[in-house]
């Protein structure tokens, strides 16, 4: 119960530094930082405080990580072009100093905070549980899984800010490489990874429960904030339109004719 505590203790601390952040700086889009390296630090913190080093943990812990070190850089990446366009009507809160207050707070301790603690879930079963079973071929196949996913989402990230910084496609629609079998191929990416972990911990006592991380996940970026969010910016656009009804949403296939 100590551990347990003293790690909850240092991921609060982690939230309230993070809000301290956001608050003064009147920036919401450093928020986005949160919940990627928060999710590490509690896997990490479990793995140290819990883990008896078994292969199964270490993996996991290993492919957070590389997880976590990817979206932080690409967050940063894009942060360094300027505020997320996303939240720009969310900046105007900060006329009035108590909603500036109360939002920055429910967007990085609760909603990133939160997400970040879903996140950690599988991980968590693992690394805490005291029953962990050698691996196996479904194992075997989440490492793979989860390999493809990464490859998949890296790529797709790499080919899009490619074709966005090539200033002969300036205005035009990225339907070249993954992207052009998948309007969202990144997210696809990111939604494998996840059931691949979850795979990791189907195995350990209880590891089923952890299913509320893939499904989080999935909701968010299907239903949520990544596809609508990105979809409704391009509403306006005639080339994005012809693009869309020739190209899948979210699963790559081929080019509808």
């Amino acid at each position: 119960m100590n551990l347990l505590l003293t790690g909850f203790l240092i991921w609060l601390i982690y939230l309230i530094f993070m809000f301290t952040i956001v608050y003064i700086k009147k920036d919401t889009s450093l928020g986005n930082f949160t919940w990627g390296p928060g999710a590490f630090l509690l896997t990490l913190y479990s793995f140290i405080a819990y883990g008896e080093f078994y292969s199964r943990q270490v993996i996991v812990t290993i492919l957070v990580f590389l997880w976590c070190l990817r979206l932080t850089y690409y967050v940063f990446s894009r942060y360094k072009k300027g505020a997320d366009p996303r939240y720009v009507e969310w900046l105007a809160k900060w006329k009035q100093p108590l909603i500036g207050f109360l939002f920055s707070f429910v967007w990085v301790v609760i909603l990133n905070g939160g997400f970040s603690l879903i996140m950690a879930l599988p991980g968590l079963v693992i690394n805490i549980n005291k029953t962990i079973p050698s691996l196996n071929y479904l194992d075997l196949f989440a490492i793979l899984l989860w390999i493809i996913g990464f490859i998949y989402e890296s790529v797709s990230d790499y080919q899009l800010y490619g074709f966005t910084h090539d200033p002969a496609h300036k205005g035009k629609v990225c339907n070249v490489g993954l992207w052009r079998y998948s309007r969202h191929p990144n997210y696809f990416g990111e939604i494998v990874m996840w059931w691949a972990i979850y795979l990791l911990a189907v195995s350990v006592p209880y590891g089923w429960l952890s299913i509320v991380c893939p499904i989080a996940i999935s909701t968010t970026l299907i239903f949520v904030t990544g596809i609508p969010w990105n979809e409704k910016a391009m509403e306006g656009n005639p080339e994005y339109q012809e693009y869309k009804k020739h190209t899948s949403m979210l699963i790559p296939w081929f080019v509808k004719k």
